[in-house]
Formats: structure tokens, C-alpha cells, sequence
């Protein structure tokens, strides 16, 4: 077998016919069939974001592996897109027996830190924490599904159903949009889900200029096999709930979700995804829907599989550590060493500092992030470790 060949481009410098590769590579794996490994999602990405990078490998001129990162100080990457890609990890031929580690030492990498990671590889993921994505497949039509997930969950449904008269009762319209293309629509999304970051103390990944850039590039996006959707619920005329998606060919991947406060007691979140599941087994389209990890509020009442989702760090060797990188490595070993009140506490901050250090590519916005969820995490460290010694 020949020997890999490697290049880290930026996105100005992948030529025409290098970008067809990269779509025919994708295109030849139905594993790789979500919106957050297009290559249209990365080229999106890489307009406004200047470090992004595509990484390519080859074994003799055929291309083998395409992935783009972002290319952050210390030599370590995250992914592209940053805190915004669910999934994320090489495009691999189903040819080569390249690895994630060898790919990223080619590229000349240390790491990376992964929250959405697709597994392919068991000597590159030996450290991961797996979790299961919920994903719900309505192929077999939506009074098989209803059928079969009542079944599993009779109470939820059985509420819904009441739920449901009680919005008819209440209201003299119930509008289900499948494709909201209104401004004041995703206006009022993007300011909820920005309000329970700071209510919530989560750094505010919207809040970035490049995030704006992306999620308006996005919206003019109209290929019907990668584009965003707006989901949404009104109740005589005022949002009720609504869910930003991403579509490939045939994956609708839940991405960005919020829901009135006034209108809770309706579980209008839920009726957001039920409403669109059953508009996915009646439309030709995509068939599946990607909640994610995590087993609260909606997810596995509609779920019925599960894919494994990787989280931690990816290394390009056992040992790449960097000076620079010796305070993270200190950091999780605390976490697995202390006791559980401080590692959970210790666990959310580096969440915390994840999300700032990915989102934030100007010095003063990652300064001021730091800050804030370091005066976060003393706080929460001292009420622990108080909690633990009375």
C-alpha cells in the first residue's frame, strides 16, 4: 500500500477539481449523509471564519480523506463550524485503513476536542466518552410510528392527545409552519435561545458576528439536499415554539430550538417535532431525524434508534502534549481524581471554556468569555467543595 500524502489548505487555495472530490468522497458513504459533513456547510463556514482549513490525504493521486478543522493556536483543532457542528470527524474512503490520529499527525495537528464525534476508528477513539444520538426513522409511515412509539411510551402520547384539545380549546388557530421563511419568525428564535444562555450562564455562541454571518448564509441556502429549514408553531398568531434544521438528502438534523415561556404549559417544543415527523413520512424527502444525545424532554419519546456520538479529545499520538496544552491535560485528570461534586463542577467549566475558546476567534470577546466562566467556575467550585466539608 502506498504511503499517505497529506495537505492542509486554506479554503481560497482548494481548486475546483479537489472540491468535486471532496463531494463524490462524501457522497460514496450513506454514513456521511448529514448536512454537517456537506462540503457546502465547510465552504459556508470558511467564509467567515479565516482559520479554517481543509485537510486532505491521499494514497497515491487518489483522495482517501477530506476534513475540515479549524486550525487554533498550539496546533489543535476543533471543529468546523465550531460549537454549532453536532457531528464532525474525517470523510474516509471506505478503501483506506487510515486512522483520525494518523490523519491529524499528517496534517501536522495535536489534537482535537470533539463533542460530536462519528466513531470510525477504535485506536483513535480508546479515550472518547460514547453516547448515543436519538434519531427518529419515519420511513415505514407515520401511523407505524405513532404505533410503535405509543407503545413504548403510552403516558406521553396520552398526554399530547390532551394537550392537543386543550390548544383547540383555547385558540381558534393552531398553525404549523414546515417551512417558516418569516424574518420576526427567526428573529424571536435567535433572541430566546440567546436569553437562556444568559439565564442559563452558557456562553452565548449567537452572539458572535461570524455565527450571524453563517446562520444568514444558511438562510439563502435553498438546495434541497443541504439547506436550513424554519420550524415553527403558532397559537392565533404569536410564536409559540420553533426549531431551526439542517437538511441533507436524507437526514433532518435538529439544530437550534426554543419555545414562549407563556405558552409551556402547552409543551408546544414537542408539538414542534411531532408535527414535523409526521410531515416527513407524508412529503417525499428525508425520512430521518437527528435529536442529538440525551434523553430530556422530547428526545426519546420520538427516538426509536440510537447512532454512537464520541465526545473528548482525539490525539494524533498517545502523549501529544505541548507546554501550552499541559493545563488542559491537569484539568481532566482533576476531573476523573476529585471527588464528585468538584469533578461535575470542574466538567461544566471546561464545557464552558470549550464553547468560549471555539466560538470566539477575536482576542477581546475570548478574554472576556474566559473571564466570565472562570469567576463561574470559583463560585461553583467554593458552594461544592463547601457542600462536600459540612
Amino acid at each position: 500500500m502506498e504511503k499517505n500524502r497529506f495537505r492542509l489548505l486554506r479554503f481560497d487555495e482548494v481548486t475546483d477539481d479537489l472540491w468535486s472530490q471532496f463531494h463524490a468522497l462524501r457522497d460514496a458513504r450513506r454514513r456521511y449523509d448529514d448536512p454537517f459533513f456537506d462540503p457546502e456547510y465547510a465552504r459556508l463556514v470558511s467564509q467567515v471564519r479565516p482559520d479554517a482549513r481543509l485537510g486532505l490525504a491521499f494514497e497515491g493521486d487518489e483522495l482517501v480523506g477530506a476534513w475540515p478543522i479549524h486550525r487554533r493556536p498550539g496546533a489543535w483543532a476543533r471543529p468546523i463550524g465550531g460549537p454549532f457542528s453536532d457531528w464532525h470527524g474525517p470523510v474516509l474512503s471506505a478503501n483506506t485503513d487510515l486512522t483520525a490520529h494518523a490523519f491529524l499527525r499528517g496534517m501536522g495537528v495535536l489534537g482535537m476536542s470533539s463533542f460530536g464525534w462519528l466513531p470510525q476508528d477504535a485506536e483513535s477513539e480508546g479515550r472518547l466518552t460514547i453516547a448515543g444520538a436519538n434519531m427518529s426513522d419515519v420511513s415505514a409511515g407515520w401511523d407505524s410510528f405513532m404505533e410503535n412509539q405509543g407503545e413504548r411510551w403510552p403516558k406521553h402520547f396520552k398526554k399530547m392527545r390532551r394537550l392537543a384539545r386543550n390548544m383547540e380549546r383555547d385558540f381558534s388557530e393552531v398553525e404549523f409552519r414546515i417551512d417558516d421563511e418569516s424574518d420576526d419568525t427567526f428573529s424571536r428564535l435567535i433572541f430566546l435561545k440567546r436569553e437562556q444562555f444568559k439565564r442559563t450562564g452558557r456562553h452565548d455562541v449567537l452572539g458572535t458576528r461570524w455565527a450571524q454571518q453563517l446562520l444568514d448564509a444558511l438562510r439563502h441556502q435553498k438546495d434541497e439536499t443541504f439547506r436550513l429549514r424554519l420550524v415553527s408553531l403558532h397559537l392565533d398568531g404569536q410564536h409559540a415554539a420553533s426549531e431551526l434544521v439542517l437538511q441533507s438528502r436524507n437526514v433532518v438534523h435538529g439544530w437550534i430550538t426554543a419555545y414562549e415561556a407563556d405558552y409551556a404549559q402547552y409543551s408546544p417544543g414537542n408539538f414542534v417535532v411531532q408535527n414535523m415527523l409526521e410531515e416527513m413520512a407524508n412529503r417525499d424527502g428525508p425520512k430521518i431525524y437527528d435529536a442529538g444525545p440525551g434523553l430530556d424532554h422530547y428526545k426519546r419519546h420520538y427516538s426509536n434508534f440510537q447512532l454512537p456520538v464520541g465526545s473528548g479529545v482525539v490525539r494524533s499520538r498517545a502523549l501529544a502534549i505541548r507546554p501550552d496544552r499541559v493545563l488542559g491535560y491537569a484539568w481532566r485528570t482533576g476531573e476523573q481524581k476529585l471527588n464528585d461534586r468538584v469533578s461535575g463542577v470542574m466538567k461544566s467549566a471546561r464545557r464552558r471554556l470549550d464553547q468560549v475558546c471555539i466560538s470566539e476567534i477575536k482576542p477581546a470577546g475570548r478574554l472576556m468569555g474566559i473571564g466570565n466562566s472562570l469567576r463561574r467556575t470559583a463560585a461553583a467550585i467554593d458552594l461544592a467543595d463547601g457542600s462536600t466539608s459540612s
